[in-house]
């Protein structure tokens, strides 16, 4: 299978360096990497791109032209890839390469599946090192929100670590928020409404953000929340539009 990992960033000039080179040492075959920034003013494209000069795997960098923030970023780059499964990671050191591999290979295992998630909250996942109790509290309440809400299974919705296969993904861009926002949850959520699609949850260990700082603020998770009541509204026309035809 050919991958095509998507970086999204925004100001990672330092952060950058260090992810593509780890991800060029797993000296995975069929890879290319996109980063997928948000016009990051202080030139994180340019520290991709001299990088990339000492790498062997293929490393290009898509601006986003549309709306700002994470999950559009993160849609086009799928829009500019070429892989047959399109993984998203974030650039900061939290989600580990090492840990690319065995997301990948329960494709292998499982022709039937249409998403990996990298997940915190199953056997043999977990965290580099003990958050506070603020943080935990967040991530557990979001989670436990998008389960209460949304009717979804998943222990670990938040990771925002995940693979999904080009045509699962295909299936179900056309019902993706313009602005987006959590873009694991959402394609997790939209799969769940097909009947078709099936969804695993493969373990990680989370390391600390070695560099910039967490993006979560009040603002953001109103706007969680408020992504939250959106899909509960929608939910049953976006199954109707989901689901295959009946016979």
């Amino acid at each position: 299978m050919t991958t095509s990992i998507i970086l999204p960033t925004f100001k990672e000039k330092d952060s950058i360096p260090p992810m593509l080179r780890a991800l060029d040492a797993l000296n995975l075959p069929g890879l290319e990497i996109i980063v997928a920034d948000d016009h990051s003013p202080d030139g994180t494209e340019a520290a991709a791109l001299e990088t990339a000069k000492t790498m062997r795997t293929p490393v290009r960098v898509e601006q986003n032209p549309g709306v700002r923030g994470l999950a559009p970023s993160v849609v086009h780059g799928f829009s500019k890839a070429i892989g047959e499964i399109l993984v998203c990671m974030d650039a900061d050191g939290q989600h580990r390469p090492e840990d690319l591999p065995g997301l990948l290979a329960e494709f292998d295992r499982d022709p039937a599946l249409s998403m990996v998630i990298g997940s915190r909250h199953v056997p043999g996942g977990g965290f580099t090192e003990k958050w506070n109790l603020f943080r935990v509290m967040c991530s557990d309440g979001a989670a436990f929100a998008a389960r209460l809400v949304l009717g979804i299974t998943l222990k670990d919705p938040m990771s925002g670590f995940f693979a999904i296969r080009r045509d699962a993904f295909d299936r179900v861009k056309t019902c993706l928020s313009p602005e987006g926002f959590k873009i694991m949850l959402e394609l997790a959520f939209l799969l769940s409404l097909t009947g078709r699609d099936k969804v695993l949850e493969h373990p990680i260990t989370f390391a600390m953000r070695k560099q910039g700082e967490s993006k979560l603020s009040g603002r953001v998770i109103v706007q969680y929340l408020a992504m939250l009541m959106r899909f509960a509204r929608t939910k049953r026309s976006l199954r109707r539009r989901l689901a295959p035809p009946s016979r």
